[in-house]
């Protein structure tokens, strides 16, 4: 029966491929994405200038070995200096966050939609919209009680949602930059309801570096096979994973001992995690709350954005979930709240593509928080 499955994956494949990179397989169109500077690989979380880094040092040296261990157990909700909360619904709470971090250092715009699973009047799905929309649009659409954007490019991840496959993890390299794909080390896995969970595709590699070419083929298949060969309905995998079990693993994902990072390509990891950027991600706590959490950036004194480093010592400082991964960000970052933000599209933070303040970039896949 295995073999016949793994059959049926290769005889399947080429129509699941999404375009880009120097794979030859035949193609469904992109999603249509613009790109916002941050090289040929869809710009998500590329550009900004090179002033806007984390240079290693914000919040001192990487956790000793062990020490998340005290973590577990612990409930954490924001709270203190430039937090405020809102009940959206019974269950549901909005936390945002506006000031200087202690985190990073910098002026931030944080939201967070904060969703217990335990409640039953509430799913967690994973949406596909073709062609692209506005996250608002989709929001709106779906009458959605949140939403927030959630994949990479489609030709970089896999995304299956309500058991169809529509793009199986197709391509070794990022479009046509030539960087090898590092964007599915993690994945968001759901039964389409209220069964969220958050975890490695396989064992992950701190600090990251990418497999030689002539292993990039093996490596990808090992990832495609291991998310082909789950049964949730909703899959959709993404990198880099911040925190697994407790571990911040998303601190040593960058090595901080390259000196010439900023002369890579943007979409380079070493370079695509260690620049401030906004951000997107989610997140999972021991006592079963869903998080979706948005950080802008790329805005001067107000909004600075976050490294994947920082984004992972702020998750654990003000939620301490046990599992948070993030997701597509750069201009793709927008989060809709019913009752709250901007009176028509109920976007809480500030987007920002092609520098544009408030504009937003369609994207085709999303999460939504929806009433049962």
């Amino acid at each position: 029966m295995k073999l016949r499955k793994f059959v049926l994956l290769f005889a399947v494949l080429p129509l699941l491929c999404y375009c880009g990179g120097k794979d030859n397989v035949p193609e469904l169109p992109p999603p249509s994405i613009v790109d916002d500077g941050g090289g040929n690989g869809g710009g998500d979380n590329g550009g900004g200038n090179e002033d806007d880094e984390d240079d290693g040092g914000n919040g001192g040296t990487s956790t000793p070995a062990g020490e998340w261990e005290k973590n577990r157990g612990v409930s954490v909700t924001p709270s203190g200096t430039g937090w405020t909360s809102t009940v959206v619904r019974e269950g549901i709470v909005f936390y945002k966050f506006s000031g200087t971090d202690p985190v990073s250092g910098k002026a931030q715009n944080v939201c967070a939609i904060d969703v217990d699973l335990a409640n039953p009047n509430y799913e967690v799905h994973l949406t596909r919209t073709s062609p692209s929309a506005f996250t608002s649009v989709v929001h709106a659409a779906h009458n959605a009680i949140a939403t927030m954007n959630a994949g990479y490019e489609a030709g970089s991840i896999y995304i299956r949602i309500a058991g169809k496959d529509w793009s199986a993890l197709p391509n070794t390299t990022i479009g046509s930059t030539g960087v090898r794909n590092w964007k599915s080390e993690a994945a968001f896995f759901s039964d389409g309801k209220r069964s969220v969970h958050l975890r490695t595709v396989e064992e992950l590699i701190r600090p990251y570096v990418s497999p030689e070419s002539s292993q990039m083929s093996a490596y990808i298949n090992k990832q495609r096979m291991y998310l082909y060969n789950d049964s949730s309905a909703d899959i959709i995998s993404s990198s880099p994973m911040l925190i697994d079990d407790f571990k911040p693993v998303g601190e040593t994902f960058i090595d901080y001992s390259i000196s010439n990072w900023s002369k890579l390509n943007t979409e380079e990891p070493q370079y695509h995690q260690r620049k401030r950027h906004p951000r997107s991600a989610v997140a999972l706590t021991e006592n079963n709350h869903f998080i979706m959490m948005t950080v802008d950036g790329r805005q001067t004194n107000s909004a600075e954005g976050m490294s994947a480093k920082e984004l992972t010592r702020f998750f654990v400082k003000n939620f301490n979930p046990q599992y948070a991964l993030n997701m597509d960000g750069g201009g793709s970052t927008a989060m809709c709240v019913e009752g709250l933000g901007n009176s028509s599209t109920h976007i809480v933070n500030v987007p920002i593509q092609d520098n544009v303040k408030g504009r937003e970039r369609a994207r085709d896949t999303h999460f939504m928080i929806v009433a049962k």
